[in-house]
């Protein structure tokens, strides 16, 4: 096959993936509140290393409609992110997310929490026409289909979109002023580093991004937090710990 005909090629399966997924509108466009991360090689990168591109907004605080224990609706202050992903690998590459936000502040440790029916409200918030491209998939539905490579020559790529969900916030860490959100899983970057004492840290490749709350938490608004980019980005890609292998006793 000729290389016109290879590229001619790769132009109809874009297009119909678009078409597939709601047309023009599907192609990733980046918003004016939106930032893009590209991929960044690291020293610790394997050749066979593949990473996703990134689009996000800065956490959002809102008040949603929750179930307590005993079904009944309750009003819960729960903080979000909104991010797309797309993959430029040239094959299918599973994404299994991870969002952890760590406040800088207070030292605590918040896991985003999937729930479905605070997803939903979202979605009315985030995706008010209901356009099928921009469906908010929770952590958990984005990780049960490969992220598709975008075909696309000379064009923009085609995204899938999420949110990450913290429900602990407001009652654990309130008066967080300073916090990062760590992202694992848009990379299969693994590497392991050994101690002076033997210990073996398993680091995966995570995108770091920083953010401040300049605001306390007496009258909270929903665009209260910014970026942290005073000493530098606020995006950066580190390997970080996940796991630790202690040696064998002798």
């Amino acid at each position: 096959m000729s290389g016109g005909a290879r590229i001619d090629r790769r132009r109809f399966l874009g297009a119909a993936a678009a078409a597939t997924l709601g047309g023009p509108l599907a192609l990733a466009r980046q918003g004016p509140a939106e930032k893009k991360v590209e991929p960044v090689n690291l020293p610790l990168d394997r050749a066979d290393i593949w990473t996703l591109h990134f689009n996000y907004k800065t956490p959002r605080i809102v008040t949603l409609d929750a179930l307590d224990a005993g079904g009944r609706r309750v009003k819960k202050v729960v903080w979000y992110m909104w991010f797309q992903v797309y993959n430029l690998s040239g094959e299918p590459q599973t994404f299994l997310p991870e969002f952890e936000l760590v406040t800088k502040d207070l030292n605590t440790t918040h896991l985003d929490q999937p729930e479905p029916f605070l997803l939903r409200q979202l979605e009315a918030i985030e995706n008010p026409t209901a356009q099928k491209q921009l469906e908010l998939k929770s952590t958990i539905g984005i990780s049960k289909r490969p992220i598709p490579p975008s075909l696309l020559v000379d064009a923009i790529p085609i995204p899938v979109t999420g949110a990450a969900v913290w429900t602990d916030l407001a009652e654990k860490a309130p008066k967080t002023n300073k916090f990062s959100v760590y992202i694992t899983g848009l990379s299969n970057g693994l590497a392991v580093q050994e101690t002076p004492t033997g210990e073996k840290l398993i680091q995966r490749k995570t995108l770091q991004i920083n953010f401040l709350r300049p605001t306390d938490d007496n009258r909270p608004q929903p665009t209260d937090i910014v970026r942290d980019d005073a000493n530098g980005a606020a995006e950066r890609w580190i390997y970080r710990t996940a796991s630790t292998i202690k040696p064998k006793a002798p």
